[in-house]
Parts: structure tokens; C-alpha cells; sequence
């Protein structure tokens, strides 16, 4: 259990945004290994701000922070979504996602993707992260020389980390609409 220099809220270790300090300013640690004494913040523009405020006054913006950490998370879900494609996890298509049936996982949608097209593809087992990156971006971190509107991450090995990623980023841009 761990506790956010934010908001004071308890939870579990992976709920969190760890961040250390470097030269002066807080730095996202994603993956959770750089040195150095880590501050666990809750995925939450608030308390971010609040833990800017406490702890660094005002040698940085909150929002510089906040978009900082949002490209640094956006970086490594797009890393990971690259190596769930080359371990064989990803199903890529809207057609073959569809006759996947109920299974856990991350869906991925492009921001270019239409509404009708998203709601076909939505069920209640995925994980949907959704209005994050568009199909260039996604089809750029899987190799593919095409743009990719949808893809499927099943929740095994890597899709883990990826889920948990991703429930972060979500968690974070929706907290700033």
C-alpha cells in the first residue's frame, strides 16, 4: 500500500504515477525503476497540481507536469503496444475483433475512427482506451506502413502492463475534460 502525496488517498502500488525528482523537478517514472526517492501520485491533474504545489512551489507549472507526464505515459503504452504485436497477443482489425467473442483485453481505438464504428467494437470485458492516438500513431508502433484503426490487446503477459498503462493514461486525460 502506498499512499498519494496529492490527495492523501491509500491504494495499492500500480494505481499510482511514481515520480522522482531530477535536477529540480518531478519526473514521471513509468516504468517504476529510476533511482532515487519516489513520490506515488494519484492519475489525477488535481493531484498532480497539488503535489507541485507542496512540493516544488513554483519552480514548475502543474500543467507542464501534467502534459509531461501525459507523453511519457502515451510513449510507453505506444513501447508496450509494439511488443504485444511482436509476442502475438494483438488482433488487428475491425473485422477480426468483432469475431473474437468475450475475452479480456485492451481495445485500442483511433481518434479518426468513427462513433458507429466504436460502439460495434465496445464489451463490457475490454479495457477502452479510446481518443488517445490516432491510426497513424497506432500503426507506426506496430511496424505496419498502414494506418490501424482498432486493434485488440488480449490480457496476457505484456497486455497486463499495457492495461494497467493504459487505465492510467485514461484515467489521467479524462481528469482534465
Amino acid at each position: 500500500m502506498r499512499t498519494c502525496v496529492g490527495c492523501k488517498v491509500k491504494d495499492e502500488t500500480d494505481k499510482f504515477i511514481r515520480y522522482v525528482e531530477f535536477e529540480g523537478k518531478p519526473l514521471p517514472d513509468i516504468a517504476r525503476k529510476l533511482p532515487g526517492r519516489g513520490f506515488n501520485i494519484c492519475p489525477n491533474f488535481n493531484c498532480i497540481k497539488n503535489f507541485v504545489k507542496k512540493r516544488f512551489k513554483n519552480k514548475v507549472s502543474p500543467e507542464e507536469v501534467y502534459e509531461y507526464t501525459v507523453k511519457a505515459l502515451k510513449d510507453y503504452f505506444l513501447h508496450l503496444l509494439s511488443l504485444s504485436h511482436k509476442t502475438g497477443v494483438t488482433v488487428i482489425g475491425q473485422d477480426n475483433i468483432k469475431r473474437l467473442g468475450e475475452r479480456e483485453g485492451t481495445l485500442i481505438l483511433a481518434l479518426d475512427l468513427s462513433e458507429k464504428t466504436k460502439k460495434r467494437l465496445m464489451k463490457s470485458s475490454y479495457l477502452i482506451v479510446d481518443n488517445v492516438f490516432t491510426s497513424l500513431e497506432i500503426g507506426n508502433a506496430l511496424r505496419k506502413d498502414r494506418t490501424i484503426g482498432a486493434v485488440f490487446v488480449e490480457r496476457a503477459g505484456i497486455g497486463r502492463k499495457l492495461r494497467e498503462i493504459g487505465e492510467k493514461l485514461q484515467k489521467l486525460i479524462n481528469s482534465r475534460r
